[in-house]
């Protein structure tokens, strides 16, 4: 810690609440900058240094207005929700703070007590990298504030994922269970592995017969997927195809052409699925069905996670365990010693 020298300049480097911190001094005398180091340090024990930084004057609730009207319209509109929920929990606790005065032990305390109100480790740390991600903001792109509290803040240690899947003769019992209108979003859901949100969303400009191919234009990853349809859902939508209302762009809709609610979708899934005598379902477990299926045919883990539009290996390694024959199969390949021989018989060859 102290001045170093860069080129021509000297620089102060020091630490501040923990931070690396290094600041130009703009001179190449070291007599003038040993006089800004002093200056810079007395500065900083009195609170003054970042006095012109906007963190001393704009809220929290500043920047989540800014956020949400700038940095959140273009999001999907799940993921809008998604924030919007968030905001519900932080602004109580942080609304009226200076973006400079929030500190990691008041971030502590704030899931001490959503802990107290129930909030499951997942929603917690769904409210902590939002806050997080408008730091970063506030930080990178508005030159708002110098640092980010909540980097500081271990989340919360989260349980093993959850996977709950159906047979075919248990999906079987549950289709005839279902309403009409909702059987065909079941047996799309089922066979696409896509999200109920997705599904609602789902335009004919996104559908090609011809290619059989799905376009998701916005995922959970807000990016681009392609889908490839099944025999059975290629099916289904050309006979939806045949049936589509005139007016609405929506492949599956209500009876006027207009969008379904997600809620109207779960609740008479619910209670198809009660109806079924199947506990302790939810529609979004007809995904992890899809690719529990998948993998029990003989599909690779990183061929699910493609068709599953997971980012990194790690969400689909959860069905990893209904695979053992794959792994199997896989170490039995040391065994195969037919397979040695033509190796070491070709390269004789050669």
């Amino acid at each position: 810690m102290g001045l170093i020298k860069r080129g021509q300049k000297w620089y102060v480097q020091l630490r501040h609440n923990g931070r690396l911190i290094r600041i130009a001094t703009g001179t190449h005398n070291r007599k003038l900058a040993g006089e800004i180091e002093a200056k810079i340090k007395t500065e900083l024990v009195e609170g003054k240094y970042f006095d012109k930084r906007l963190g001393n004057k704009i809220t929290f609730e500043e920047l989540s207005k800014k956020y949400m009207s700038e940095y959140a319209i273009a999001k999907p509109r799940d993921s809008k929700r998604r924030d919007q929920t968030c905001l519900k929990h932080l602004l109580p606790v942080f609304a009226n703070k200076y973006l400079s005065q929030i500190t990691p032990n008041m971030i502590h305390d704030y899931i001490i007590m959503r802990r107290g109100q129930s909030a499951s480790p997942s929603s917690i740390n769904k409210e902590l990298a939002l806050a997080k991600h408008m730091y970063y903001i506030a930080i990178k792109q508005l030159g708002w504030v110098a640092h980010n509290p909540f980097t500081q803040v271990p989340l919360e240690k989260l349980p093993q994922p959850r996977v709950r899947f159906l047979t075919t003769e248990e999906f079987n019992g549950l289709y005839e269970a279902c309403d009409d209108w909702l059987k065909p979003i079941t047996v799309f859901a089922v066979n696409t592995g896509a999200r109920l949100g997705n599904i609602l969303d789902l335009r004919w400009q996104d559908v090609d017969l011809n290619r059989s191919m799905i376009t998701l234009e916005h995922t959970k990853n807000n990016e681009r997927l392609g889908l490839f349809m099944t025999e059975t859902v290629r099916n289904l939508l050309k006979e939806l195809n045949k049936v589509r209302h005139i007016n609405s762009p929506y492949v599956f809709h209500d009876k006027t052409g207009g969008k379904l609610s997600a809620s109207t979708v779960q609740h008479s899934f619910h209670r198809a699925c009660k109806k079924a005598g199947i506990q302790d379902f939810r529609f979004h477990d007809l995904r992890h069905t899809f690719a529990s299926w998948l993998v029990q045919k003989g599909a690779s883990l990183y061929e699910v996670q493609k068709l599953l539009g997971h980012k990194t290996i790690a969400m689909t390694m959860r069905y990893a365990h209904l695979a053992p024959d794959n792994l199997r199969s896989a170490i039995n390949l040391l065994d195969n010693k037919e397979s040695d021989h033509k190796s070491d018989h070709s390269e004789q060859i050669v």
